[in-house]
């Protein structure tokens, strides 16, 4: 039973690993509620209470509450969303982070699995999900990780706001 699960995390590493070499290393998708109709421009909130970390203080050492979100809201000013600082926003932006460690004879790796979720304020339904996946690489300086992460999250945004047919 025992190596049967190697066997299997094995293959599970191999697979996002091959996967994750393609573009630097940083795998992204995205979908939308196509019934969504997405403005030029809007104003979001963070939803403090959906958004996630796993519950490893070495995440926290890393400053990677703020990593993402200043990606994210530098991202997405740059689409015409902005962070709205008071009053009401057309949307809530919510994150979880996963971070899947497979340990071998004679090395390990760490995958994190990065989902980024935009909900209408108004009817707290999802109409926008973007999930990033890429290989955690320790010995970075914040200002790396940042640069990592930016060129994470711009590649997840590329195309954002979604068009919509007949736009």
């Amino acid at each position: 039973m025992l190596a049967r699960r190697h066997v299997l995390a094995l293959s599970l590493w191999m697979a996002a690993h091959v996967v994750g070499c393609a573009s630097e290393g940083i795998d992204v998708s995205t979908t939308f509620d196509p019934l969504t109709r997405f403005p030029a421009q809007a104003s979001y909130v963070w939803d403090e209470a959906a958004s996630q970390l796993p519950d490893d203080p070495r995440i926290n050492q890393m400053d990677t509450d703020s990593l993402i979100r200043e990606a994210a809201n530098a991202e997405f000013a740059a689409r015409g969303y902005r962070l709205a600082t008071s009053g009401s926003a057309n949307y809530r932006l919510s994150y979880d982070l996963a971070v899947h460690t497979w340990y071998g004879p004679d090395n390990s790796s760490s995958l994190g699995s990065l989902s980024l979720w935009l909900a209408d304020a108004s009817t707290k339904r999802r109409v926008w999900m973007g999930y990033v996946r890429a290989e955690v690489l320790v010995g970075l300086s914040r200002e790396e990780r940042l640069t990592r992460m930016r060129g994470a999250m711009a590649r997840l945004l590329e195309k954002f706001p979604p068009a919509q047919r007949g736009d």
